[in-house]
This record gives C-alpha cells, sequence and structure tokens, in this order.
C-alpha cells in the first residue's frame, strides 16, 4: 500500500511540475502593420481580428513551391479543423503577390483546387500597390519577371493576434514538405492549449 501511494505522490508530482513549470515562449520576430484586402469570398478582409493566422504568399502562375504549399495548408486546414481551431481561432491567409493576374474569379476557382473553406481560409488580394504595402510589413520580397514568373521568398508567418509575427517557416518544395507539425506545435503555444 505504502509503494502505490509513493508511485502516486511521484506521478501527481510530475504532473504538477509539468503543467505549472513556465514554458518558453515563442519569440516576437517582428511586428507587422495592419492591412485590409480583398477577400475574394467576403469582401474587405482586416487583419487586425484578435485571430492567430498562418499567412503564404503565392501566385496561380506558380510551377512548383506554391502549388505545393497550398497542398500542404489544406492539411493544417484538416487539422484545425479536427481540433475545432479553424476559423474561430486561427485563420489560413493566402494572398497574391500577382494580382493582375489573379483576379476575383481566378482567386476563386483556384481555392477551390485545394478544397479550401472561406469560413478560416482567406484568399487576399488588392491593387499592386496595396499588395506591396503588405508584402513590405512582412519583409517579403518578390519582382514579377517580363516572362511573367514571379520570383519570390519562399517564407510562411505565423502571426499573432496582436499583428506581430512569432515563427516563419520553409515553404514546400518537391523534397520537402511544410513542417505542418511544427506549426501546429507553434499554433498551440500562441493559444496555450
Amino acid at each position: 500500500m505504502r509503494k502505490i501511494i509513493y508511485i502516486l505522490v511521484i506521478v501527481i508530482g510530475f504532473c504538477l511540475v509539468y503543467f505549472f513549470w513556465p514554458h518558453e515562449e515563442l519569440p516576437v520576430i517582428n511586428e507587422i502593420k495592419t492591412f485590409q484586402l480583398e477577400s475574394v469570398h467576403d469582401g474587405t478582409y482586416d487583419s487586425d481580428n484578435t485571430k492567430v493566422k498562418i499567412v503564404s504568399f503565392f501566385y496561380t502562375n506558380c510551377p512548383d513551391i506554391c502549388p505545393l504549399t497550398l497542398s500542404d495548408m489544406k492539411e493544417l486546414q484538416n487539422k484545425l479543423k479536427e481540433e475545432k481551431l479553424f476559423g474561430t481561432e486561427v485563420e489560413l491567409v493566402a494572398i497574391t503577390i500577382d494580382p493582375e493576374v489573379d483576379d476575383v474569379a481566378k482567386l476563386k476557382e483556384y481555392a477551390t483546387l485545394f478544397k479550401s473553406d472561406p469560413k478560416g481560409w482567406k484568399w487576399l488580394t488588392g491593387s499592386g500597390e496595396e499588395i506591396k504595402k503588405v508584402t513590405n510589413t512582412f519583409n517579403m520580397v518578390s519582382q514579377k519577371m517580363d516572362d511573367g514568373f514571379v520570383t519570390h521568398s519562399t517564407t510562411m508567418y505565423l502571426v499573432d493576434g496582436n499583428q506581430q509575427i512569432r515563427g516563419i517557416y520553409d515553404m514546400a518544395t518537391a523534397k520537402q514538405k511544410v513542417d505542418n507539425e511544427k506549426i501546429m506545435e507553434d499554433v498551440h503555444a500562441l493559444l496555450k492549449k
């Protein structure tokens, strides 16, 4: 009987230490300026909405990195839905960097390829000037070439509800998927879940 009590005390003690010991917080990497862009599904999108955001930049004519990344974001959408976080506490945000080509109709059609749910996956566009302001606030670089190809940074961002970048991740390549496990771990750290 003493042995059982002793083991029980150790287990309870371990649990208390684990749950109440301060965990390392995600650092604030940068603060972004709030922005408003056109959502292809629900009018004006305002980034200052207190939700955690997983932000990616893309263009529909991208031959590789963008569609691979967006496919991995579809998996994130499913994970967030399973955990009942999608759209209520966390959103996926996809912003075109080629607004001259990627009009609302084209983006809506493109979004359906990834089975995106507009409740929590926002597809955004705006004028070239508006998009440039947003890419600048993320320190994201892109340049359209004469042949229509757009060179761009291959980075995704985790933004907290206070407009602070708290995580930076590589976009997908043919050899490496987006690290959805790390992103979900960081989302949980921000939400304290």
